[in-house]
């Protein structure tokens, strides 16, 4: 036998040794020890005691149950119970009287393999298997401790009226024998639903009116089954399952359950597909009137089709009585129940236990003959319990439609529940609870969601196409500034003290590395690519060439495959876009520069400046063109007005970054403030105007957090032929395209085709190395580095998804950016050293190492991770400024689940019961004014209106 680590994890977390147990059960410390390893089970007198030291459940130990068997220590009521006669000396087993003949079965089989000499009892727990016990665990934590045991009427659990009823499931025998369906018929009172999925051999169909406990019935038989399949080895694993997700995609149900299985209790697909194919799996299927109208028969179908696949997997099913009726199809199951109403005596015996506190309740329900069928289910039962709880008479006697009435009794409950509340609800007003409320229950309702997580959030929850872009841009322009601000920065850094294109002061990166003042340091290199754009100047445009480039690659879903058609498609872009530019940045150029030093210098260094800024916004936009092409959908038109405020924005930011840089460097204030309009102006054109703003494709769609992430070698491996392939080629295109154009300008410029080309291979093959290597370490993160969401029942904090994807996208950054920045380094040394043949390349080497690693970093954390956080906030911000949610939406959440209108399910949140969730959705108006739930429920118009005059 296998350790039993449930035990041992229980002393553990209460701090005690064995030993210290052992004194608090008056035992010797090798029974403890040997009950830690699976060798012997306590005795019930034991495990009741040790069950109140370690505050577990018998289960939660990994123990069987008490008091003779009974399923849950709690409840009594259990008709079949599991009788378990444990000894440390005998091995006996007894089975349950009436137990099914499935369990009888798995005993026998059992028996039979075991040798008698190694035989354990079949009720102690599989220790062998971990992934059942795991399994086992996620679905009590998730769906008994955390739904059931907290439902809204736990506290009155009652015992529901059940009627048989043949009629309503396939016969496969109807048309060979040609009789007709058993009659339907009463269960005798207090008959459990345990008993009734026995006798129908695990194959039942459980349907009801709204209220009527059908979740509940599911869910007291998931425990029920949680407690047989801990001890019995082969006894199916009973999953819950909620068959709304069903109709995203309507898969054959086997492949929906493997899914379901991998992403709910993260569970392997292959292991999933195993216990599937072993019928290991015992289905708890709910909400099948969640699904959608058109795809119910469809989705009843399929569950047909997995029967007659698997026709010895248990199968449950709950549907409400009419949706489930209302189309042909029917389900091919053992047995179908519907919960019927609650009896007279029921209800009664409910309100009289409630004493004077239900005396009015009690009379207007004798009374009043609608008030009483309002009352026939267990939940109405207890919503009326809580309205009308000491009101008068005449405030309890009811008048209208059905429908009516249940809005007028929620609309009562829900004021009570919030005026019980007190000092909870002092940040929250009650118009502002419901408001908020109906907002979240009309959006669930409209994605057939029932669970509630806040990093669930996605842009399409905003109303019109007019928010959705208000929001995207907004995401936009936040994390293209951040781009603007690092490369403003960056900028100003490697610029340091230059005065007039010359590296100055020292007091820039390269003085930090040592390079000394002034230009010597760049040798043959010092006179720039010319036009006034000497050396210093040159390095800062070769700096925002990789920026550019980097960001796009980073950015981009994948390395891009560049073909002929593409790269001349960005030739012809990059080639208009800057002579485009080159004419509105000239002008400029020359004016502020004949401000600072004459006519003469103005029209050398502005036109030089302005010319190669153009350039610089041609090129990269060609490029980035070029790498985009043939990847991504054609990108969204940007109106004029758009276009002109993103540019002032990171005009702004680009231009602050880099004048705030050089004010701490300490540079010449004049020259300070020429190069932060020419920065502002440069940033204005190429991110506002130049196409700068589709770096990342997707800003602003869809949020995709990276909640979990892994790293498989194995994967990146794989992937690494095709990587080096695509790198070298975007490196050799970017090589050419970034070379060949600077050499021909250089040429140009100073008459001298030989220092051209030379000065074009250098600079073309550091951003070609660099440029590579980015996409180099670009396609091994997202080869090898994965990420995805939490599966829901691993949500325990509130909003978890957002901050772990923030903190993994430090983490990815924090690895890939160095080493980036390093072989980034190595490319600028040999650019320097090996072509430029500087004895300084060391000192260049640095600064770009440094300056390319704070890009990477910059840019992977907003790439793989980062955008998500900033979405998310975007997003709430948004609508908290439109009144949908509050602005500290946990605290919101928290507080509504102490009022009982919602509850906490790890992480997430969900409505009380599904009819409060209608009940809040229905009073969202529509377009027209009307509430939702009364257009698409066909219910009366007046409905709503004297709802809300109530």
């Amino acid at each position: 036998m296998s350790p039993n680590t449930f035990l041992k994890k229980a002393r553990r977390e209460r701090g005690l040794t064995q030993v210290h147990l052992a004194e608090k059960l008056h035992v010797a410390v090798q029974t403890v020890s040997s009950w830690e390893r699976g060798e012997r089970a306590p005795q019930p007198g034991v495990r009741k005691r040790l069950c109140e030291i370690l505050g577990k459940s018998p289960e939660e130990l990994g123990l069987p149950p008490l008091d003779g068997g009974s399923l849950h220590a709690s409840t009594q009521q259990d008709h079949v119970p599991l009788t378990v006669v444990l000894s440390t000396a005998e091995e006996d087993r007894v089975l349950p009287e009436g137990a099914s003949e499935r369990v009888r079965d798995v005993a026998s089989v059992q028996e039979e393999e075991q040798p008698r000499a190694v035989r354990r009892n079949i009720f102690a727990y599989a220790y062998e298997d971990v992934n059942r016990q795991r399994m086992l665990t996620r679905v009590h934590e998730r769906w008994i401790k955390g739904v059931f045991e907290e439902s809204l009427y736990r506290l009155t659990l009652l015992v529901v009226p059940l009627q048989e009823r043949p009629d309503l499931l396939e016969d496969p025998w109807q048309e060979v024998f040609q009789k007709s369906p058993l009659p339907s018929h009463s269960l005798p009172p207090g008959t459990r639903i345990t008993q009734v999925y026995d006798q129908a051999d695990g194959e039942l169909l459980i349907l009801g009116e709204p209220g009527s406990g059908k979740t509940t019935l599911l869910l007291e038989l998931a425990r029920h089954e949680i407690a047989r399949a801990r001890h019995y080895e082969r006894y199916p694993l009973p999953i819950y399952f909620n068959l709304a997700s069903w109709a995203e995609r309507q898969l054959p149900l086997e492949k929906w359950l493997v899914e379901e299985i991998n992403t709910k209790y993260r569970i392997s697909p292959k292991l999933a597909q195993i216990w599937i194919e072993a019928e290991q799996i015992a289905l708890l299927l709910d909400g099948l009137d969640d699904v959608t109208p058109e795809y119910r028969t469809a989705c009843i179908q399929e569950i047909n089709t997995y029967r007659q696949k698997y026709g010895l997997a248990p199968v449950v099913v709950c549907c409400r009585s009419a949706d489930y009726m209302a189309q042909p199809a029917r389900l091919a199951l053992n047995k179908a129940v519907v919960v019927n109403a609650l009896t007279t005596e029921q209800i009664d015996e409910f309100v009289a236990l409630a004493g004077q506190d239900l005396a009015i309740l009690r009379l207007a329900l004798q009374r009043d003959a609608a008030l009483r069928e309002m009352a026939s289910t267990p939940l109405m039962l207890n919503t009326l319990a809580i309205a009308y709880q000491g009101v008068p008479m005449e405030e309890v006697l009811t008048d209208g439609s059905f429908h009516i009435q249940r809005n007028r009794i929620f609309a009562k409950y829900v004021e009570r529940l919030i005026e019980r509340g007190g000092a909870t609800t002092k940040t929250y007003t009650s118009v502002h609870i419901k408001q908020y409320l109906t907002w979240l229950a009309r959006h669930l309702q409209v994605r057939n969601q029932t669970e509630f997580y806040i990093e669930r959030l996605q842009p399409d929850w905003l109303e019109n196409n007019r928010e959705q872009h208000h929001y995207q841009r907004t995401v936009i322009r936040l994390v293209t500034s951040i781009q603007c601000i690092v490369g403003g920065a960056l900028a100003a850094w490697l610029k340091g003290g230059l005065k007039n294109g010359v590296v100055g002061s020292g007091n820039g990166i390269l003085g930090l590395f040592g390079g000394g003042t002034g230009n010597s340091m760049l040798g043959w290199m010092a006179p720039g690519i010319g036009g006034g754009s000497q050396g210093g100047a040159s390095l800062i445009l070769i700096l925002s060439i990789v920026i550019w480039l980097v960001s796009i690659l980073v950015g981009s879903p994948s390395l891009p495959t560049l073909t002929l058609r593409a790269i001349w498609h960005g030739l012809r872009t990059g080639l208009r876009t800057g002579l485009k530019f080159g004419l509105i940045i000239s002008p400029f150029s020359i004016a502020l520069f004949t401000a600072l030093g004459g006519l003469m210098h103005g029209i050398s260094y502005g036109l030089g400046i302005g010319f190669f800024l153009a350039m610089l916004i041609g090129l990269l936009s060609g490029l980035g063109d070029g790498l985009r092409h043939q990847q991504e959908e054609p990108p969204e038109k940007v109106s004029f007005k758009d276009r002109l405020v993103d540019g002032l924005i990171f005009g702004t930011g680009g231009g602050l970054s880099f004048a705030i840089v050089e004010l701490l460097l300490q540079v010449n204030h004049q020259s300070t403030i020429i190069y932060s309009f020419i920065a502002a102006l440069f940033y204005f054109l190429a991110f506002g105007f130049g196409g700068g703003t589709r770096l990342f494709a997707s800003l602003g769609k869809t949020i995709q957090p990276a909640e979990t992430v892994a790293w498989s070698w194995k994967q990146m491996a794989q992937d690494m032929g095709n990587t080096i392939k695509k790198s070298l080629l975007v490196a050799l295109v970017t090589l050419v395209s970034v070379g060949v154009i600077i050499a021909g300008i250089t040429s140009l410029f100073f008459a001298d085709p030989a220092y051209g080309l030379h000065y074009g291979l250098v600079f073309g093959t550091i951003s070609g190395l660099i440029v590579g290597i980015a996409g180099m370490l670009t396609s091994m993160l997202q080869s090898g580095w994965s990420s995805d969401i939490l599966a829901d029942d691993q949500h325990t904090i509130p909003n978890e998804g957002i901050a772990r994807s923030g903190r993994n996208a430090l983490i990815g950054a924090c690895i890939f950016a160095p080493i980036g920045g390093i072989a980034s380094g190595l490319a600028t040394g040999i650019g320097f050293g090996l072509l430029g043949q500087l004895s300084t390349w060391p000192v260049m080497a640095k600064a770009f190492a440094v300056m390319i690693a704070v890009v990477l970093f910059v840019i992977f954390t907003i790439a793989h991770g980062g955008i998500a956080w900033i979405e998310h906030y975007t997003l709430r911000w948004y609508l908290w400024k439109w009144n949908r949610i509050p602005r500290n939406y946990v605290d919101f959440l928290n507080c509504v689940t102490n009022l009982a209108l919602m509850r906490n399910v790890g992480g997430g949140y969900m409505f009380t019961h599904r009819l409060l969730l209608e009940y809040f959705a229905q009073l969202a108006p529509s377009q027209d004014g009307r509430s939702v739930s009364a257009l698409s429920e066909n219910k009366e118009l007046g409905a709503y209106q004297e709802l809300s005059a109530y």
